[in-house]
């Protein structure tokens, strides 16, 4: 997968460049695709996920913005991704999809009294991270406290954005998640057979303590179904940080596959959808041209004896996973989180 992974690195840089030019041309308001949704509430939510091009996943985010409509029916309801190269990829598609700066940008025109954002994201890594400074607080509430300062006494004012925690927060949620997982996948444990996730993961080291969730979360669902199911052959291994790459996942397994019944593996994806990273990196055939390395884990561990089945069920299409996203949601409301 070298080779797309370079073919990749030359993309993003001309969609980067090409998304600020974009970014630059869109200040304007009237050309805000945004101001084109009335505002029906005073209540504005912006649901907000890395994305993905792929078909199926929108199923999972429209499902997701279903099950917060219904939570929050005087709200008007939206969602947006933070990847840039994604949204690049839909314009250049020819399919509309507008940057939650944008979203944010016309909340401020449209004078929303309340604006809830909730982030889709696992751990709160780079991209939550972009979406707390660069947009909530950048394009939001720092221009909220300009527009307060210049009001008269008495005026109607709005309060400032609110953000929801990403899904592996707190160690209590890190308890809850592995619950849900290996609960969904007790068979298969019960049954004596390994179960690995594959997450996201980020390369940067100054993003470590975000990474570290991982390994929180495989500890907890590994003792959790130890305790409850008998065996404890839970893994978490992500494509990005470098401490728990595929090589980890292969070390782990090494130790425990004379004592895996069938030497059989169950492979899901650790992200809110089914995309690009479950559907080539995880469960992907192989490719011809490609380094062994490079192949998917599941041609990969097939290749080492393993037999392999693939789970193509995203994070996001758990209820108890969305119901998760809505407490932090509904704490970040409660507590007047100022993000």
């Amino acid at each position: 997968m070298m080779k797309k992974y370079f073919s990749f690195l030359l993309s993003l840089v001309v969609l980067a460049m090409a998304f600020t030019a974009c970014d630059e041309e869109v200040k304007s308001p009237s050309q805000n695709p945004a101001d084109a949704f009335a505002k029906k509430h005073d209540t504005a939510l912006l649901l907000v996920t890395f994305g993905s091009t792929f078909e199926v996943p929108q199923k999972t985010f429209d499902g997701q913005k279903a099950f917060f409509q219904k939570e929050f029916p005087n709200a008007d309801v939206y969602l947006s991704y933070t990847s840039r190269t994604i949204i690049n990829r839909m314009q250049a598609q020819g399919k509309e999809f507008i940057p939650p700066a944008m979203w944010l940008q016309s909340f401020l025109k449209k004078n929303y009294k309340n604006v809830y954002v909730q982030s889709f994201h696992v751990i709160p890594g780079e991209e939550y991270t972009l979406l707390r400074d660069a947009y909530v607080k950048k394009e939001y509430n720092k221009q909220i406290e300009k527009v307060e300062k210049d009001l008269k006494e008495g005026a109607p004012r709005r309060n400032p954005a609110v953000l929801g925690h990403p899904l592996l927060f707190s160690d209590q949620d890190i308890q809850k998640v592995a619950k849900v997982l290996v609960d969904d996948n007790k068979e298969a444990i019960q049954n004596g057979e390994a179960v690995a996730f594959m997450g996201h993961g980020n390369p940067e080291e100054n993003y470590n303590y975000a990474n570290k969730k991982y390994k929180m979360l495989e500890e907890a669902m590994q003792k959790y179904a130890k305790e409850t199911y008998g065996h404890g052959y839970v893994y978490v291994a992500t494509v990005d940080y470098p401490e728990m790459l595929f090589a980890y996942l292969a070390g782990e397994l090494k130790a425990v596959e004379n004592q895996v019944k069938d030497k059989k593996i169950h492979l899901q994806p650790l992200m809110t959808i089914v995309g690009d990273h479950a559907n080539n990196d995880m469960a992907g055939d192989y490719e011809k041209g490609e380094k062994d390395e490079d192949q998917s884990w599941k041609w990969q561990l097939e290749n080492k004896g393993w037999k392999v089945e693939a789970r193509m069920k995203g994070l996001g299409d758990y209820q108890e996973i969305n119901a998760i996203y809505l407490e932090h949601l509904k704490e970040a409301i409660a507590n007047g989180h100022k993000e």
